[in-house]
């Protein structure tokens, strides 16, 4: 029986003493996809979790993205990108942060240290806001927040509470129902035009373009997997970028979008060049479609070699520009003229990577 004693009490000491395990440091990007995706590392670089449940707990010296159904972000970043259904943030953002998703929450704890833009349905800010903040959304609550800097909003129902604290000014629609508790703003309370003639159209078009800023990251994720080859052609050949080189691929964007159709219109006219015609039609789209693919991973490429002195990853940078290219969607006065100018630079990077793969325009 002592025996017996001796042995589980042996036995019962390695458990007790087994240290948790640790987070590991990378010295490298890291980028996790899975239905249950987790990043718990020390990285000296980005990362990336998108899954079902996506879920970034470490921390990254870089940008990390947390893309998913329900998204978690209780790590340490320097900045962050984050997009789903449900997003909580409860970490520290050491400078700026962009999240957009139907339901978003912001913990207590919460720290963004910079500038923050918000989009969602469902909006709930606590914690502290080092800069300003900007937020799109439907129904929004500040709830015990506590922001140095100037808060704009774009929506129809807010509740700013006692305990929040806005050090600069507050701006909002003069058609939003707003309630703001007294004391709570320091600065100017600013009421902007109107953004809307119902309840429901503004965040409808506000959701619209988030989905199809969703769809862009995952056909881009898998173009990116299936053909790496391209993108990595789009480097290569736009390694140096000037004012040159955008007016040259404009023009090649701006002659197929205006060539192209009418060549697909005098093969309609001809009984035996229908069948071609309908191809071309069907290129035409797809290529229409991925020019903004193209011109975001353009975007992103460049501004990260002039930016972060870092390794560049495919993924990171796809999704790096083609946020960028939907923050710009956003602005009220600009969005066309960035959606005219991506489509038609797109454009002309899909020709040159493709003809050039192709050995055609030697």
């Amino acid at each position: 029986m002592k025996r017996f004693l001796k042995v589980l009490m042996v036995f019962m000491a390695c458990f007790m003493v087994n240290s948790p395990v640790m987070a590991e440091e990378v010295n490298h990007f890291k980028g996790k996809v899975d239905n249950n995706a987790e990043i718990k590392d020390d990285i000296n670089g980005s990362a990336a979790v998108i899954g079902n449940e996506a879920k970034m707990s470490g921390k990254a010296d870089g940008v990390s993205f947390v893309i998913g159904n329900n998204v978690s972000f209780t790590g340490n970043s320097e900045y962050l990108v984050a997009a789903g259904n449900s997003i909580e943030v409860k970490g520290i953002v050491d400078k700026d942060a962009f999240i957009a998703g139907n339901i978003i929450k912001f913990n207590d704890k919460t720290e963004l240290q910079r500038d923050v833009i918000v989009v969602g349905a469902n909006v709930e800010i606590r914690g502290k806001i080092g800069r300003n903040i900007s937020i799109y959304g439907s129904n929004i609550k500040i709830d015990g927040a506590n922001i140095i800097g100037n808060v704009k909003i774009y929506g129809t129902n807010v509740n700013i509470d006692g305990d929040t604290v806005i050090n600069g000014n507050l701006s909002y629609p003069e058609d939003a129902i707003v309630r703001v508790a007294d004391d709570a703003i320091k600065g100017e309370v600013i009421k902007t035009d109107a953004i809307q003639n119902n309840d429901d159209k503004f965040m409808t078009t506000m959701m619209g373009k988030f989905w199809a800023f969703m769809s862009l990251i995952l056909v881009f994720a898998v173009l990116s997997l299936a053909a790496p080859k391209l993108f990595v052609r789009v480097q290569k050949e736009y390694d140096k970028f000037d004012f040159n080189k955008g007016l040259e691929s404009f023009t090649k964007g701006l002659m197929f979008l205006i060539i192209v159709p009418i060549i697909i219109f005098i093969l309609f006219l001809m009984s035996i060049g229908i069948p071609l015609s309908l191809i071309l039609l069907a290129l035409y789209f797809i290529i229409m479609y991925l020019s903004t693919v193209f011109s975001g991973y353009l975007l992103g490429y460049k501004l990260w070699q002039k930016f972060f002195d870092k390794d560049i990853n495919m993924l990171v940078v796809g999704i790096f520009g083609l946020a960028i290219l939907f923050i710009f969607n956003l602005i009220p006065g600009i969005s066309f003229i960035v959606s005219v100018l991506s489509t038609l630079i797109g454009v002309g990077i899909i020709y040159d990577v493709i003809l050039k793969k192709m050995g055609l325009n030697d």
